[in-house]
């Protein structure tokens, strides 16, 4: 009798076990179906173009979308707001959603990481929703540090149509940013800094004060001018100045690697610049945070100029860098991904490694 009741027990114990599972499976199945019925935007915007994703709660990439810079220090106000709502509303309907299962927007945009900067953002998109949803607005550098640590702590290095170093500690909530001062103020090592002084040695040697370089052969080409004397009336007829200085930088970059001893100046002096921004991140991060491990804290690089492998490896063999510990990679993600796991991530979702590699598999369908 004893060993018939202890086997009825064990049998009760496992058909409770299996409705318990029974019941979890469930509840998880109906959370995924929540999350799948949900929507998620995030905005990447830089100085040369804006990106916008939608997705689900599940990693799913639905739609993406493209438009000019969002940049409220260098394009009025109205525009920004205008192209930003047009994004999502081309976002909403690309992807076949309603505003109804819209939950989180994230913005990630250049000049746009002060106080009352992120308000007037704020401001203009809960005016525009029907329903409740939740905005939030950062500078672009956090984004693009979170598309290469699916948010975790690492120091992001941006050098672009500008410059920034921005380093994050999410569970002390520090976060600590170097330069991106914006092109009057700062933007050292950035497109539109070395496309500048490659154009300031142009019209030096145009002049006769200045070294012979190749880079004056070079800009001609690229905006089919006839002399260096109509690059001034090139150069401020643009719309956007610092988008087309910046794109200057390309041809610095393959006028240095061919061995032009100015644009190599130009180069050393950016990479020089660069360094000191990663390396004073790291540092204001260990004051703030004296007992936080440093060592092997990634420093993910962003931006055009480090998508060139040589560029990339002058700042790898930076003395400081080398000394400083940090872990270099470059962004396998493009920004406004970050922008998205961020929104995932206000919303309380769990970034597991089926929403990473659901995410990852996007990025890898978009370049195919």
């Amino acid at each position: 009798m004893l060993l018939n009741r202890v086997g009825l027990e064990q049998e009760q114990g496992q058909e409770q076990g299996r409705e318990q599972g029974l019941e979890q499976g469930q509840e998880q199945e109906q959370e995924r179906e929540v999350l799948k019925r949900q929507r998620f935007i995030g905005v990447d915007g830089g100085g040369t173009k804006t990106v916008c994703i939608i997705g689900d709660g599940c990693g799913n990439v639905l739609a993406v979308c493209s438009g000019d810079s969002s940049n409220i220090k260098s394009r009025p106000w109205d525009e920004v707001k205008q192209m930003l709502w047009t994004l999502v509303e081309s976002a909403l309907e690309l992807s076949n959603s309603d505003e109804s299962q819209l939950i989180h927007v994230y913005l990630g945009l250049a000049g746009a990481d002060r106080p009352e900067d992120k308000q007037q953002f704020i401001d203009f998109f809960e005016g525009k929703f029907k329903s409740i949803v939740a905005v939030t607005v950062q500078n672009d550098a956090i984004t693009a540090l979170a598309a290469g640590t699916w948010g975790e702590a690492g120091i992001v290095l941006i050098s672009g149509t500008g410059s920034i170093g921005y380093g994050y500690l999410p569970e002390m909530d520090t976060c600590v940013r170097v330069g991106g001062w914006g092109y009057l103020l700062g933007d050292e090592g950035s497109g539109f800094a070395i496309g500048q002084k490659a154009l300031m040695a142009v019209m030096k040697q145009h002049d006769g004060r200045g070294r012979f370089t190749a880079l004056t052969k070079l800009v001609l080409k690229e905006w089919s001018l006839p002399d260096p004397n109509r690059i001034i009336t090139h150069v401020y007829s643009q719309s956007n100045v610092r988008t087309e200085v910046a794109t200057i930088s390309r041809l610095a970059v393959a006028a240095a690697k061919a061995g032009d001893e100015v644009a190599c100046g130009i180069i050393a002096e950016a990479i020089e610049q660069l360094g000191e921004l990663a390396v004073t991140a790291k540092l204001r991060l260990s004051e703030l945070q004296p007992h936080f491990a440093m060592a092997g804290l990634p420093l993910v690089l962003s931006g055009g100029l480090f998508s060139d492998d040589w560029f990339m490896s002058l700042l790898q063999q930076h003395e400081d860098i080398q000394k400083s510990g940090l872990v270099i990679s470059r962004l396998s993600l493009p920004p406004v991904a970050g922008c998205y796991v961020l929104a995932l991530k206000q919303a309380d979702v769990e970034i597991t490694e089926s929403v990473k590699q659901r995410i990852a598999a996007w990025e890898t369908r978009r370049e195919a």
